[in-house]
């Protein structure tokens, strides 16, 4: 039951962090369109963790093991998976919504150091049990692994390429993009529709705080390759 609870919390705290960023970098309408669109987090959160619990505390600790490996290689071949947006048009530079990730990853190191702190005398003081070991571990391995990501996704760049857009270790190709506009209240904010997603889960579009300096490079490059499409 507490994986139960854990897993809820949990997609409760992301939606929190991602309402957050949004209000504070988009704006309140922008965020609240965001927030309309991964209430299904809720539900599919609830399906998740009955499946684990079902499972038990191997199904808890092959859950994490499975994130820290997913995080760990979608990290890893990122620079095979940029090579194939080409050569580089622009670089934008970090936006404000990636530094407001890394802070948020900063605080996920300290809640990992103290996972990992806790950890080590929970082992130490209990008597072995090669279960209770494991579960242990597969969270501290799943908390670090969340810390980099979060570390590495703030400290990304914005890149207009070749073939695409690279962002946050995302390609979205050109010939994926329907359409652009600026906001009018925020006029460095960029609001990029995608053409109708292969998946029910996908985007459908993606707004983005341009640095005042690189908004005209921006849209130079958005419009003629918009028009090529």
């Amino acid at each position: 039951m507490f994986g139960f609870f854990f897993a809820v919390l949990i997609a409760i705290v992301m939606i929190g962090i991602g309402y957050t960023i949004s209000s504070r970098t988009l704006g309140p309408e922008i965020a609240q369109r965001n927030l309309r669109r991964i209430t299904w987090l809720i539900p599919l959160s609830f399906l998740l963790a009955i499946g684990l619990h079902s499972l038990g505390k191997y199904g808890w600790i092959s859950f994490n093991f499975l994130v820290a490996i997913f995080i760990g290689l979608w990290l890893l071949s990122w620079n095979w998976r940029k090579q194939k947006a080409g050569a580089l048009l622009l670089n934008a530079g970090r936006l404000s919504i990636s530094k407001l990730i890394f802070w948020f990853g900063v605080l996920e190191v300290l809640m990992a150091a103290v996972k990992t702190w806790s950890s080590i005398y929970q082992i130490s003081t209990e008597l072995p049990n090669p279960t209770n070991t494991a579960e242990i571990m597969s969270q501290v391995v799943l908390y670090w692994s969340l810390a980099i990501y979060l570390l590495l996704t703030g400290l990304s760049n914005l890149e207009l390429r070749e073939h695409g857009i690279c962002y946050m270790f995302l390609l979205v190709k050109w010939e994926k993009l329907a359409s652009y506009r600026w906001n009018e209240v925020k006029p460095n904010i960029v609001t990029i529709g995608l053409k109708p997603p292969s998946f029910l889960l996908s985007r459908q579009s993606w707004n983005l705080p341009i640095p005042t300096g690189c908004r005209d490079a921006v849209d130079r490059i958005l419009a003629e390759h918009l028009s090529m499409a």
